[in-house]
């Protein structure tokens, strides 16, 4: 590769791995905040088991992200291809777990989850997951309908709880709304991103896409350094 592409290479691959830092911290710090903060958060997690998990799934994404981010920086700035090798790594098993299917995920949440008070561990991390994401199931509200475990539980009961938007900085507060929420009303669900509603959970492809995006270009620098 010629010099002056291997260089821009290199400092494309420093700029998003900075930002992957700067992410990871960000959510790491957020975490934290949401677990000891001494304004209110720390009694809030402490008294609900879902909300102390979503503070430390943030916390570990995190951390995860950070590491990331700086292997990536430290690798293309220093010309170092153990570095680099490490980063491929990782980012090549995170890119393969995501690889599974959404079906897979959707199946197993029709089948096992219970809703809102369930304190079953599956239960407990889609709840968790849900809240600190601001979505609603794994292609969207639909998850929870007919046939699904949830319905068994809570026939009339269109989603969980866990779907509806919550007061405060930070999506952990009090429901805006519940009967609201039921009937789809603005403001009370979660923002929605086409005409079925309520946006799905985060999906794998845009994670997909920025580990290829990265891989390639660790990939490159990997064999043009020396």
């Amino acid at each position: 590769i010629p010099m002056g592409v291997l260089s821009c290479v290199k400092y494309l691959m420093f700029i998003f791995n900075v930002l992957v830092f700067a992410g990871g911290t960000c959510l790491s710090g957020v975490g934290v905040w949401v677990a000891v903060d001494p304004a209110g958060f720390q009694d809030i997690v402490a008294s609900k088991a879902v909300l102390s998990a979503g503070a430390y799934l943030l916390l570990a994404a995190g951390i995860a992200l950070s590491l990331l981010g700086f292997l990536g920086c430290c690798g293309a700035l220093r010309r170092s291809r153990p570095l680099l090798l490490a980063f491929f790594i990782l980012v090549s098993l995170t890119t393969l777990i995501l690889q599974i299917r959404p079906e897979l995920f959707l199946s197993e949440l029709r089948r096992s989850y219970c809703g809102d008070e369930d304190a079953e561990v599956f239960s407990t991390a889609w709840n968790t997951l849900m809240i600190t994401f601001s979505c609603c199931g794994v292609l969207g509200p639909e998850d929870f309908g007919n046939g699904s475990r949830f319905q068994e539980l809570h026939p009339g009961t269109p989603w969980p709880q866990a779907c509806c938007t919550r007061d405060g900085l930070l999506p952990v507060g009090e429901l805006r709304g519940w009967e609201q929420c039921r009937e789809r009303s603005p403001g009370y669900i979660h923002e929605q991103v086409g005409p079925h509603g309520h946006p799905p959970c985060p999906t794998a492809s845009q994670a997909r896409a920025d580990g290829i995006f990265a891989m390639f270009f660790a990939f490159c620098l990997y064999y043009n350094f020396d």
